[in-house]
């Protein structure tokens, strides 16, 4: 269990998002799954006075996905474009990152949901014109528009939830 630091509410293990407030648990997820060294440096700088927002973002910067209602972690690797849906082996269709295994289907993803491209440091995401929309907290993007997307953002494909970081 873990225990949500603005309302203090008990939530299960790898749930993103507090059930009783809605404040976001990822930071938590995210220093339980860092390296033992890199919770003593976390340790070490909030100890001096620093942020753990600040340690973390020091680290390496890992594109990581956290999907919602699975609160599976999903490390797509270094490629510049992820194509991001459900996969379709009649159609040929082999998403880099396959929200099949999260409920997919029954959430409203479509087998060509969306494209998320890195450029440098940078990363954007499109919708592909899929049929229930993509949305970026809480704002549903245009098809085919690049938006500019931040760590911490929360996305949605269709009704799934997913958590974008950089680690």
């Amino acid at each position: 269990m873990q225990q949500c630091s603005n309302c203090r509410a008990q939530q299960l293990d790898g749930t993103i998002f507090c059930s009783e407030c809605g404040a976001s648990l990822l930071e938590a997820v995210m220093l339980r799954s860092a390296t033992p060294a890199m919770n003593r440096t976390v340790a070490s700088n909030q100890a001096a006075g620093g942020s753990t927002r600040a340690s973390v973002r020091a680290a390496q910067r890992t594109l990581v996905l956290f999907v919602g209602p699975s609160g599976r972690r999903i490390e797509p690797g270094q490629a510049t474009q992820f194509l991001i849906g459900r996969k379709d082996p009649e159609r040929g269709i082999d998403p880099e990152v396959d929200l099949s295994l999260d409920g997919g289907l029954d959430a409203g993803v479509s087998r060509s949901h969306a494209l998320l491209v890195r450029r440098g440091a940078e990363y954007t995401l499109e919708d592909l014109a899929s049929a229930n929309g993509t949305f970026v907290n809480g704002r549903r993007l245009p098809p085919q528009v690049p938006t500019r997307l931040h760590s911490g953002d929360e996305l949605l494909f269709g009704t799934l939830t997913v958590r974008f970081a950089l680690e």
